[in-house]
């Protein structure tokens, strides 16, 4: 536990001649000690926590030896460095042993102590220092200098960003804390996350905050109150800065919206003028991006899309004409409701405006705005080798040092970058210049992080390299199966509950394609040999008439727009928590823009998630932080009822039978069965069995600890 300020200034005895206060240091010796054995005990790599811990351990010595060593300092302003100091400590323990803390985090969040205290007990501004913590290092800093009279900015500092990361809940925040300091700063967060929301909100009656934004001076909310009662607010949104800069007018934008191309012309420029220079950018700029990506689906995604059937001609004419930043902005903004051929026919156009140029200039047109998703995309769809070969080997070979270094920098974004890489490794085929070169860059940059002790980039690029060789050695995957299991095997007894069932629950929503995919997972199970099915005005029971017992639950698909189908799994929910009965297999029906609805609904017990909805393979990181040791089968690209359906109906097939999940055996009979549909095969293929997924590895290995002495 941590000790009080006055037990502290009880023990402290100092001479007049500056010996140092042994009470003080036995405090933090003891609070050391404690930190330093959890975080030896914590379940993380052995070959780093070692070196990390010595380093800690230097750095904690090099502040305690700052403060007793000021010479400017007076005892009791010495005092008060060395108590911030222990609590610093204790607090890092605390949130070591509840796992709110990265054990990647410690060096920044060292650096960023040592920095604030420099501030502190010199009475220096902190306000520049505390930008860069996110909203945990952000508490704990907050909790180290609360004797400080600039506690009181660290705390509001800290509860705003723990507030803006759930921004959902940010205006009842508001209410409830009138006087709070950044309040301003979290209704920009607040309009950004949902602004439809937000202005709904100002047309209720009339409440305390409501009265604060309408009279703000902030010209950006000013704005926002504005396009509340504008008719047209929707188009007018993703332009807020810009409208409350003055650089633009809602008659411009008007304008140009009677004109398709002229209006996403007008986002796409809109965006490559913008840099983030201040909060205003950065977070408005959310507005901006979302716009394009609505305008990317609603114009022309799913258009193109839809005409999968017609010609060319047909199918790509609404991009006729568009230039090569557009194409780029459709691209990398609809990446994953984009149909495998669509994303073909939209890389083929934008690549003919680079027959007389380097295809690298591309990103110097949008300033690589985008870049790392554009390559990943042309990793995925398999088209990175031809994308390199369109210009020299030294720009490639940039492209791919930039595509791959410095991911160790962000501890938020950082193992999701890992995984983006990782899933480049399977679309390179026999591109032995490009294998070489990525595989150098891995490399050189876990090299430079072993001797720069970057931890984090050691733990990164130590994975990416194993799960590398293994992409390129795919024939022998023992390694891999020794350290996280066997995934190319699901046993049928680890899906069974106490009483020998599995329990299967699948969602569905309420719009057509629901409407669609329900009554056709309906047809899976008429055969009254095997299956009986009861129904309620919610849900549907399906029970196998086998020695295999299998229960599926199943909500009806009612109404969306009332959001009736919700209710019915909240229902279903209730019904089945009532008897005990948890799901190890989780069926996702619904659109992409429906699987956040679904996840919010998985469990620990769940082994085994098919996702069906376009681009589900991509969810990896939210899904296995609720069970890291789940399965997934997801597609890469479109999901399809003609492929779902079939792969529910093998794999029931196979556990009715009373079989193991051997996902090549299940794979290869399903091939088989799509190999008479050329169409139907190539939607296929982009789903992913989980002995293939490639960025769930990196996931899963750097989530597994080695032990190991």
């Amino acid at each position: 536990m941590g000790y009080l300020l006055p037990v502290v200034l009880m023990l402290y005895s100092t001479t007049v001649s500056g010996q140092r206060n042994i009470s003080a240091e036995k405090i933090l010796k003891e609070e050391q000690n404690k930190f330093f054995k959890q975080l030896n005990n914590v379940s993380i790599d052995s070959a780093i926590v070692y070196p990390l811990s010595r380093s800690l351990e230097s750095e904690l010595k090099s502040i305690q030896k700052y403060i007793l060593s000021a010479g400017a300092l007076t005892a009791a302003e010495k005092q008060k460095a060395m108590q911030s100091l222990i609590y610093f400590v204790v607090e890092l323990n605390k949130n070591i042993t509840n796992q709110k803390l990265e054990v990647y985090d410690l060096p920044s969040t060292f650096r960023s102590y040592k920095n604030i205290l420099q501030a502190v007990m010199y009475n220096k501004s902190t306000s520049e220092l505390l930008i860069a913590p996110g909203p945990r290092r952000s508490q704990v800093l907050a909790a180290a200098f609360k004797e400080y009279r600039q506690s009181s900015l660290i705390e509001d500092v800290a509860v705003y960003k723990r507030v803006a990361s759930s921004p959902e809940f940010i205006l009842s925040f508001l209410e409830s804390k009138p006087g709070y300091r950044f309040t301003d700063s979290l209704l920009y967060e607040a309009a950004v996350y949902n602004p439809l929301k937000f202005i709904s909100y100002l047309r209720r009656p009339n409440s305390s905050l409501q009265q604060k934004i309408r009279n703000t001076s902030n010209i950006y909310l000013q704005q926002v109150v504005f396009l509340s009662e504008e008719k047209n607010a929707t188009e007018l949104l993703p332009f807020v800065k810009q409208l409350a800069e003055e650089t633009i007018t809602v008659d411009s934008i008007l304008k140009a919206r009677l004109d398709i191309v002229k209006y996403f012309q007008l986002l796409v420029n809109t965006m490559k003028a913008s840099q983030p220079s201040d909060d205003a950018s950065f977070i408005f700029g959310r507005l901006l991006r979302n716009g394009l990506k609505e305008k990317s689906l609603y114009f022309y995604v799913n258009y193109i899309n839809q005409q999968h059937d017609a010609s060319d001609a047909v199918r790509f004419a609404s991009i006729k004409g568009l230039r090569p930043e557009d194409i780029y902005y459709i691209i990398t903004s609809g990446g994953e409701e984009l149909y495998t051929s669509s994303y073909l026919g939209l890389y083929k156009r934008l690549m003919e405006h680079f027959k007389n140029q380097s295809a690298d200039s591309l990103f110097q047109i949008v300033n690589y705005d985008n870049f790392r998703v554009f390559m990943r995309m042309a990793a995925n769809y398999n088209v990175l080798p031809d994308f390199l070969s369109r210009m020299s080997y030294e720009s490639a070979a940039a492209l791919l040092k930039r595509f791959i270094s410095g991911i160790e920098s962000d501890t938020n974004t950082g193992l999701e970058k890992a995984m983006d890489i990782a899933d480049s490794f399977t679309g390179l085929g026999n591109a032995t210049d490009i294998i070489a070169i990525i595989r150098d860059e891995l490399e050189s940059n876990l090299a430079r992080c072993k001797q720069e002790q970057q931890y984090f980039g050691i733990r990164l690029y130590g994975i990416l390299l194993q799960v590398f060789d293994l992409v390129k050695q795919s024939d022998n995957l023992n390694k891999l199966w020794t350290t996280l299991g066997n995934y190319e095997i699901l046993k049928q007894k680890s899906l069974q509950n106490k009483n020998g069932e599995i329990i299967e629950l699948v969602l569905f929503y309420g719009d057509d394609d629901g409407v669609a995919s329900f009554n056709n997972f309906q047809k899976l199970f008429t055969d009254v040999t095997k299956w009986e099915t009861s129904k309620t005005s919610s849900w549907l029971t399906i029970r196998s008439k086998t020695s295999e017992p299998i229960v599926i639950y199943a909500n009806l698909p009612l109404d969306y727009k009332d959001e009736s189908d919700l209710r019915a799994q909240d229902s279903l929910f209730t019904y089945m928590s009532g008897q005990g009965a948890e799901p190890s297999i989780l069926v996702h029906r619904g659109h992409s823009y429906h699987l956040g609805k679904t996840l919010r609904k998985l469990q620990p017990s769940v082994k085994l998630a098919i996702l069906g909805s376009c681009g589900s393979y991509n969810n990896a990181i939210s899904i296995a932080s609720i069970n890291p040791d789940i399965q997934i089968i997801g597609s890469k690209k479109m999901g399809s009822k003609s492929i779902n359906d079939p792969i529910i109906s093998m794999i029931n097939e196979t556990l009715l039978s009373g079989s193991d999940l051997y996902w090549p055996d299940v794979w290869e009979k399903l091939r088989a069965r799509f190999n008479k549909d050329q169409a139907a095969l190539n939607l296929f293929n982009e789903y992913i069995p989980p002995g293939k997924n490639v960025s769930l590895f990196v996931l899963k290995l750097f989530n597994y600890y080695n032990r190991a002495a």
